[in-house]
């Protein structure tokens, strides 16, 4: 007589959460050798979209110290915090994207401290992320400048108006914003050496897809 095992409940949700992070051997069954070895489009799009907006937020801030015209100078500091919310944004939702459409582990034959030591340099880069967006949220309260997401949406002060802490915030803005250059920099030698040593799918798979004719 067979006995049937009495499936749990919740035995499917747990299933699916734990084989989205596990790692990529084969191809699953429906999808084409492209897209097999290729993060979810949405992690993608977050991934660039955000170098994309600090890329463009650091070429503003320094474009602002070379510009007179006092209206273009205005002009580019609002686009450097505007940019900077929407990085602050862009590092929730990104967590939000990996847990609906998970994410694939390109890296299956690094040794187990490696792994470890990834995980904790994201863990690092998304701290660099939300820390720099809010002390220049802090930096625009203590000038006493309103600010507005998009321009749009009223965002409350930080902290007091106050210029003495205005300019020692600012000093930890930067100093972060130099301490994240850095590190961007260690991230993308780890890329290259996964792609041109490991000769894995790490790098190709955080790139953007290319356009089919």
């Amino acid at each position: 007589m067979q006995i049937r095992r009495q499936s749990h409940p919740f035995e499917p949700i747990l299933r699916s959460l734990s084989e989205r992070d596990r790692p990529q051997t084969q191809a699953p069954i429906g999808t084409g050798p492209e897209q097999a070895r290729r993060q979810p489009a949405a992690t993608i799009a977050f991934h660039w979209g955000t170098v994309i907006a600090i890329v463009i937020a650091v070429v503003a801030v320094y474009l602002r110290d070379v510009v007179e015209d006092k209206p273009v100078r205005a002009a580019l500091l609002d686009l450097h915090r505007q940019l900077g919310m929407l990085v602050l944004l862009c590092v929730p939702l990104r967590q939000v994207v990996r847990y609906i459409a998970g994410h694939k582990d390109f890296s299956t034959d690094v040794a187990t401290i490696l792994r470890w030591a990834a995980r904790l340099s994201h863990v690092v880069l998304y701290a660099f992320l939300l820390a720099i967006p809010l002390v220049g949220w802090s930096v625009t309260s203590a000038h006493a400048v309103d600010l507005r997401l998009f321009g749009l949406v009223p965002l409350p002060a930080l902290v007091a108006p106050d210029s003495d802490l205005a300019d020692e915030l600012t000093d930890y803005h930067a100093w972060l914003a130099y301490g994240l250059m850095g590190f961007v920099f260690v991230h993308a030698l780890a890329a290259l050496w996964h792609h041109y040593v490991l000769r894995d799918a790490v790098l190709v798979a955080m790139l953007p897809r290319p356009k089919r004719n």
